[in-house]
């Protein structure tokens, strides 16, 4: 019969052996690296590629952009995330590195916060990208009372300077989990990763189109959408959300940073679905905001570089036709569905901003379709002519692609 252990020997041996496996989990997790975050192996076939974050985001993020010394910065939400690869030519043959900063689900306010730290701690960008979303401006009625409760505090430390993310990224549960889940997916295609830059290629969406086909993820998120836009279309805008996008403008022309605001290439799905919610009429006055904002910062920053452009609207790209009920092998080539595009027509989209910042921008001819043109840079005098645009691509849309606006007729009655 095996004698028991003393209570102090027990006491020792559970130390020693919890003490142990503790050092070996944390030693798994720095080796393996699931954040990119200390880089004692990077080896392909073991680490290199890294899963999609589904925690400390911005913090992740903003140390990996730090770490990079990364010049041009990609902010804005998910759109911009799986839009905008930082990796795209144009960046590549204007010399700069690129981050993707980008957080999904995070409004201009965590831009504002991303931001003022870099500035805080001195890092002064070449060019900042950010991407505008005008439902982000919109408060529905039971927020509108609140706002205040939105301001962004004066001084307000960024969580990336807190101790407990980097502490919860190492020893944690879900640090394990995306340990092994890093080791699971090296050569696995359709898993959903990140890239060093902060990318997202929504690689898990491939075999979802495979098995449905696109249209069900086009009419799921056309249902969810015609929801919001109903609750969105009884508030207003946000004064605060222009707060934080003025504070934006004003450190990055204090840093001396190219700034170049896009309004997302929405698809004409979303469009047409904002003119039956009614919520077209805050969509333009939204517009002319931004207008005056950019004004408004050049105004008080003379010689800054600020610029808007509008990649919204119902032209060619915008306006691709959605796959039939029931089509599993007709594939879109610029739109996931219609709220987020596909880094195909990001890198158009890139591509016009950085080829044309420089007071060279070719206005889109609204007398005939060219449909190599995409975009529009926005300034007070172009207005009526890019409202003009607008309607003009919308006749041509609708003439191509009638059941579009049938569908968000239903859609609207429907909810």
């Amino acid at each position: 019969m095996t004698k028991p252990l003393e209570p102090s020997r027990f006491m020792r041996w559970f130390t020693i052996s919890t003490l142990t496996g503790i050092a070996l989990v944390v030693a798994l997790v720095v080796i393996v690296d699931p954040y990119d975050q200390y880089r004692v192996v990077t080896r392909p076939g073991f680490n290199l590629i890294k899963p999609g974050l589904t925690r400390h985001q911005s913090e992740i993020k903003l140390t990996q952009a730090v770490e990079m010394r990364a010049d041009a910065l990609i902010l804005g939400h998910s759109r911009a995330e799986v839009g905008f690869d930082p990796e795209a030519p144009v960046f590549v043959r204007q010399g700069l590195s690129a981050y993707n900063l980008a957080i999904p689900g995070a409004g201009i306010s965590n831009a504002r916060g991303q931001v003022e730290y870099l500035h805080q701690i001195g890092i002064k960008p070449k060019v900042v990208v950010l991407g505008v979303e005008f439902l982000d401006f919109m408060e529905a009625p039971q927020n509108a009372a609140s706002t205040i409760l939105h301001q962004h505090p004066a001084n307000d430390r960024h969580p990336v300077t807190h101790w407990f993310w980097r502490f919860d990224s190492l020893f944690s549960l879900g640090s394990v989990k995306d340990t092994i889940r890093t080791l699971f997916i090296q050569y696995d295609n359709e898993a959903a990763i990140m890239t060093s830059r902060g990318f997202n290629p929504l690689n898990e969406y491939g075999p979802i189109m495979r098995r449905e086909g696109y249209y069900p993820l086009f009419r799921q998120r056309a249902q969810e959408n015609t929801k919001t836009y109903l609750k969105k279309a009884k508030g207003s805008l946000s004064s605060a959300d222009f707060d934080h996008l003025r504070a934006i403008l004003d450190i990055a022309a204090k840093s001396g940073s190219d700034v170049k605001l896009i309004i997302y290439p929405y698809h004409a799905q979303i469009l047409a679905l904002f003119e039956e919610t009614r919520l077209w009429s805050s969509f333009w006055k939204w517009k002319d905001l931004l207008v005056r904002e950019v004004s408004a910062a050049k105004q008080r920053h003379p010689g800054a570089r600020i610029a808007l452009f509008d990649f919204s609207g119902y032209g060619n790209y915008n306006c691709e036709k959605i796959p039939a009920k029931g089509d599993r092998t007709t594939a879109t080539r610029w739109y996931w569905e219609a709220g987020h595009f596909k880094k195909e027509l990001g890198d158009i989209v890139l591509e016009s901003v950085f080829s044309n910042s420089a007071n060279t921008f070719q206005m889109i001819n609204v007398e005939q379709d060219k449909p190599d043109t995409f975009g529009f840079q926005l300034n007070e005098s172009n207005t009526i002519l890019n409202l003009r645009r607008i309607y003009q691509e919308r006749s041509r849309c609708m003439k191509s692609h009638p059941a579009l606006f049938v569908e968000a007729i239903e859609l609207v009655a429907g909810a």
